[in-house]
């Protein structure tokens, strides 16, 4: 009887690890061939949204975002980028008074009705671009910038909630970690 325990337990094992094979993730899964996903990196805090940049008053600080892809497209996916005040944090910070989104040029950027700058990734193919945050000569305090919408609530369990943009064409995904990094106006 034991014996019998033993290789039932051994079949089992065995048919969990074949039913969750690589292909369920790996790029041949023609669900997921057109989602993909944005993000920034931390690659000293991986598991958290950790990351904290330096800015002097007047000075620019870069920020890396990332997007995430194996495959080039006919289309260019868009995504949106926000800033946001820390909350808790004393004084609050406002853009347009003590920090401005600009571009790479300086020249100053404006948001869209709900907030977000756009950024537009080429082919879909995968790489950095960069935020760009001006301190001007305000207050000094924190400040965030966010790869999702700071009115919504990610919700790890929940993938849905994590869709920053959807066509019929693709879907971008944040992630429910390293969605957003401090900058520290000094």
């Amino acid at each position: 009887m034991k014996q019998l325990m033993i290789i039932l337990t051994l079949v089992v094992t065995c048919g969990l690890f074949i039913a969750c094979g690589d292909d369920d993730w790996g790029n041949d899964n023609p669900a997921m061939e057109h989602i993909y996903y944005y993000g920034l990196g931390n690659v000293n805090y991986p598991g958290g949204n950790e990351l904290q940049y330096d800015v002097a008053q007047g000075g620019t600080v870069e920020v890396p975002t990332y997007f995430f892809s194996v495959y080039k497209r006919s289309y260019s996916p868009e995504v949106k980028y926000y800033t946001s005040s820390v909350p808790n944090a004393d004084p609050q910070l406002v853009c347009g008074t003590d920090y401005q989104v600009v571009d790479q040029n300086g020249n100053v950027l404006s948001p869209d009705s709900d907030g977000g700058y756009n950024m537009t990734w080429p082919n879909a193919l995968k790489g950095s671009q960069n935020v760009y945050i001006k301190a001007l000569n305000g207050q000094k305090g924190k400040l965030r910038v966010l790869t999702f919408d700071p009115s919504k609530k990610i919700v790890s369990t929940d993938v849905n909630s994590t869709i920053i943009a959807k066509t019929n064409q693709y879907e971008v995904r944040a992630f429910s970690e390293n969605y957003y990094v401090t900058v520290n106006v000094k």
